[in-house]
């Protein structure tokens, strides 16, 4: 329910803080601002492409809100608003927004928390209501206390896993000490532990009033009659701001002052090494950079965003080109607080005795930049795509708020409003003369964490105030003797019977070209992007022996060149035409792998519809002439060995790659995706052009089209583009299905780890069985059940679920749990106890009800965005589904009956035999 990200800072900081800064508001024709009268401030934002809507409630409490005493407790606070309220119990309040087919969401940043919820339109009043309930009436129940703290605790857990965790914190405890960015989101373990509920109902009633709140509401609405039920939802609610203390003032006082947040502005340079349990060395920077209300924002802001282009930064181009490069990765982005602004440029590197030179070539590029001589196509490309991803996101509605949240927060609705148009106005000179003013001897704090070694030093770990300490000072602290007992009135709306229907006016055209290719085209006027998807069939099956990963590589190395085109001019003509392209995971962002499978490949690419020629055919060039430049390829190698170590130090990556080699061991699916070490290792140029050559051949491919374009035009640019291409010949596999098992089979990978993490599975028929619907249903159930009982009431799991994939002959399904490593057994006999109870006792109606509505919910979630539609309508035809299958599966859903559900369970739901992997801290 509620899915929190520990996302890497740095490339946070370059990819989606760069979202950040250009996806203000599309324009001033469909968005209004206004206050409530009691300081809640409303942002209504139209977009009709889809009938749904999202409500994203900031709350101006993070923890650089938060005290030494209170490291945590925003973060524990956002998991208890979802333990019940004084109308709805934890249970109800996630299941009544589930079986509407909504989803229902919270994150927690340094400046904010969110609370967000997404809804078919016919229910946004509903979704409304629940916000306001959880906001203003929650009652924070004490056996849930305990419960909660353990799914937190197991959550930190997580964090401290990702290997990375220890140079983000050494990094944000050096660089913003003496400020209150210094400290972390999650907390710490014996925080949590000792925290009591009074501390916590306190902070609630201090931050959490509608002056302290703004709502961000984005979709498919009537604006006056969307005015008119948020005003009935939330203008009762009292309070206009938060108080500066411990204790609580009036809460109707107008006057309360906002607490002092502490910042420092560093002078001089200074440079922290130490050691930590990390796979890679990182270097790390936070640079003095102008405040945005400074003149100099802006021309500061359009220069980190060209030193954060690929192929195009001096900066990385000095730190990764060539044959003894610096470093492996690099990442710039300018990070914009309320207080102030920091450049943040991160470089890993596998040779830690580079950091030296490192750590002076990054100082040499910035002191020359009041000299260098930008690419003038280059600067007008990033303008154009400021103003694109602001379409792209708004089209994923409650992404678009997760995506503003910190620079809105910060520099405010009005900043993002205006911002596309004056960066518009900001010429490369200007850059440079900020460059001189800010970087030619600049302000920093520098910190390097390098892997432990054999000397026998302390390596630094991440650490909060004892458990000693916080005990001693909750013993005597006071606080205003309140409880949640005070109720905000609400009426709940009635729900009419969710009908499964899907409104879907657009037209359509399906072909298979001489030579094999599939194309099928989209039409429809309701967006304005143009978004093409290409997936290349039967992935891991397709690749050598001994090459597992070569996709992924040739992938990676598609953007690096064409044969008219250096990766630089690449680079600048995608940016020209404001162009996303999506070419492989990235493995920064987490859930960011959810389309990449071992089934297909796919290559994603989107650009607005006045650049939509343009865009077609550099895509395709893309994808049909890369040059595999020697040089571009080994950069890309020394990436990808970059990214496979920090992956085999996660235990939910390696207990994944750990079900797939067991469920189908000896067989094309048991073959990692990104490869291994030796496999990266050895594949070479003539590797890769020989693979590229035969898997992205017409006939194993398929290209899917969403646009507003007439059907006939786009035809045409394909029937010239792909319909001259030449067939490969070649013969092409397909993955075998796995053999049934007749006995459990464990396979455990022992890790040092907080955690251990379990996949535990059986195979299944594929997706044109007449059970699909049924084990959809079913997997949805369970996925329900073990949330319910592992996570919910004992508190197992930060994260718990059930999953299924149906391929085209045959398919799988999956239990997943992270948890520590003493509850293995514990966590083990939970999941196959829900098994066994669901298929002996069946689901209830309702259980099915509220599993049909939150599939029907889930399949509108994932078709919000036009480059999300292609993709899918690509899988559909892989599997072999149709044009007309997302309607057929609906119809499917509605007529799932209890037996059809105890039919499949018993059938393919094993609990006497099946797969299971564990990875960490195993016997």
């Amino acid at each position: 329910m509620v899915e929190k990200s520990t996302i890497r800072r740095a490339i946070w900081v370059s990819v989606c803080f760069l979202f950040t800064l250009t996806i203000p508001c599309q324009s001033a024709e469909n968005t209004e601002t206004y206050d409530l009268d009691n300081g809640l401030t409303v942002i209504l934002k139209e977009n009709h492409a889809s009938p749904m809507v999202a409500s994203i409630i900031f709350i101006k409490s993070g923890s650089k809100y938060e005290s030494d005493y209170e490291n945590g407790i925003t973060h524990f606070l956002e998991h208890l608003l979802f333990d019940g309220t004084a109308n709805l119990t934890r249970e109800e309040l996630d299941h009544s927004i589930r079986r509407l087919g909504g989803y229902i969401n919270a994150f927690t940043r340094k400046e904010m928390t969110a609370y967000f919820v997404l809804m078919p339109k016919h229910y946004i009043d509903y979704g409304l209501t629940v916000q306001a309930d959880m906001l203003f009436n929650s009652v924070f129940p004490e056996q849930e206390l305990a419960k909660e703290r353990q799914v937190v605790i197991e959550e930190i857990n997580q964090s401290m896993d990702n290997p990375e965790y220890a140079a983000e914190t050494f990094f944000s405890q050096k660089a913003y000490a003496g400020t209150d960015y210094d400290r972390t989101v999650l907390g710490y373990r014996e925080f949590i532990e000792n925290i009591p509920r009074e501390a916590i109902i306190d902070y609630w009633k201090r931050y959490y009033v509608p002056g302290n709140m703004t709502a961000l509401i984005i979709g498919d609405f009537e604006p006056m009659a969307m005015k008119h039920m948020v005003a009935a939802t939330f203008g009762g609610a009292i309070g206009t701001s938060v108080a500066p203390d411990s204790s609580l003032t009036d809460p109707g006082n107008e006057s309360v002052a906002e607490p002092s947040i502490r910042s420092n502005e560093f002078t001089g340079q200074a440079v922290f090494d130490t050691l930590a349990p990390v796979t890679t060395t990182h270097i790390d920077f936070s640079i003095a950079a102008p405040h945005f209300s400074d003149p100099d924002y802006l021309a500061f802001d359009l220069m980190s965003q060209y030193l954060s282009m690929d192929d195009i930064s001096p900066l990385k181009k000095a730190l990764t080109s060539g044959d003894s490069a610096l470093a492996t990765e690099v990442s710039v982005g300018l990070v914009t607080h309320e207080e102030f602004s920091r450049l943040e440029i991160s470089v890993l590197t596998d040779k830690p005795e580079n950091r030296e030179v490192i750590l002076r070539t990054v100082t040499d590029q910035l002191a020359s930049l009041g000299n260098y001589t930008a690419d003038p196509e280059t600067i007008e490309g990033i303008k154009t795509s400021v103003k694109c991803d602001n379409i792209y996101y708004a089209e994923k509605l409650h992404y678009y708020g997760f995506i503003i949240a910190p620079m809105m927060m910060s520099a405010g609705w009005d900043f993002l409003q205006s911002y596309p148009e004056r960066l518009s106005e900001i010429h490369w000179s200007q850059c440079q003369a900020v460059a001189k003013k800010w970087l030619a001897t600049p302000d920093f704090v520098a910190t390097v964490v390098r892997p432990m070694d054999e000397t026998g030093t302390e390596p630094f770990r991440p650490t909060g105030l004892g458990a000693d300490i916080i005990a001693a000072y909750f013993d005597t602290a006071q606080f205003a003797g309140l409880d949640s007992a005070a109720v905000y009135p609400l009426a709940y709306p009635q729900t009419d019977s969710v009908s499964l229907d899907l409104d879907d006016r657009a037209e359509y055209y399906r072909e298979v070209l001489a030579n094999g290719m599939t194309v099928i085209i989209k039409s429809s006027p309701d967006s304005r992007v143009f978004a093409m998807n290409v997936l290349g069939k039967n992935r891991t099956a397709n690749e050598p022996e001994n090459k597992e990963g070569i996709t992924d590589f040739v992938n990676h190395c598609l953007e690096k060149g064409t044969v008219t085109r250096n990766a630089r001019e690449l680079s600048r003509d995608l940016a020209r035409i404001g162009a996303s392209v999506t070419l492989y995971d990235n493995p920064w962002i987490p859930y960011d792998d959810r389309y990449t499978t071992r089934r297909f490949s796919f290559l994603k690419f989107e650009t607005i519809d006045e650049f939509a020629e343009k865009g077609f055919h550099l895509f395709s060039e893309m994808l049909l002439f890369p040059s595999f430049d020697s040089s571009e390829v080994e950069n890309v190698r020394r990436s990808l060995m970059g990214s496979l170590g920090r992956k085999t130090a996660k235990p939910r990556d390696v207990a994944r790659d750990l079900f797939f080699a067991t469920m189908f061991e000896g067989s094309d699916y048991g073959r990692t995706i990104t490869g291994t070490a030796r496999s990266i290792g050895s594949i070479g140029i003539d590797d890769i052009r020989e693979h590229h050559h035969r898997f992205y051949a017409p006939e194993n491919l398929i290209l899917t089209i969403g646009t507003n374009q007439p059907v006939a035009k786009v035809k045409s640019w394909v029937d010239r583009m792909y319909g001259r291409l030449t067939p490969a010949g070649m013969t092409y596999d397909s993955a075998a299905a796995p053999q049934m098992i007749p006995e459990r089979r464990v396979n455990k990978y022992p890790m040092e780890s907080e955690q251990i993490a379990l996949y535990l599975g059986c195979p299944l028929p594929g997706a044109g069985s007449g059970e699909a619907a049924a084990i959809k249903v079913a997997t949805s159930i369970l996925s329900e059940r073990l949330y319910l009982n592992l996570r919910e009431k004992q508190g197992l799991a930060y994260s718990v679920g059930a999953g299924t994939v149906l391929d085209k002959h045959f398919g799988w399904q999956y239990s997943v749990i992270s948890t520590a490593a003493d509850n293995y057994q514990r966590a083990l006999d939970g999941i196959v106890l829900q098994i066994d109870k669901l298929k002996l006792d069946g689901p209830t109606a309702e259980e099915i009800y509220s599993a049909r509505n939150q599939l029907w919910g889930s399949l509108s979630r994932a078709k919000l965005s036009r480059i999300n539609q292609a993709y899918y309508l690509a899988v559909d035809e892989y599997l072999g589904l149709g044009l007309g299958h997302d309607q057929e599966y609906l119809n499917a859903l509605a007529v799932v009956t209890v037996s059809d559900i105890r039919r499949v369970m018993a059938r393919y739901f094993m609990t006497d035999f099946y797969v299971l992997a564990a990875a960490g801290k195993v016997q």
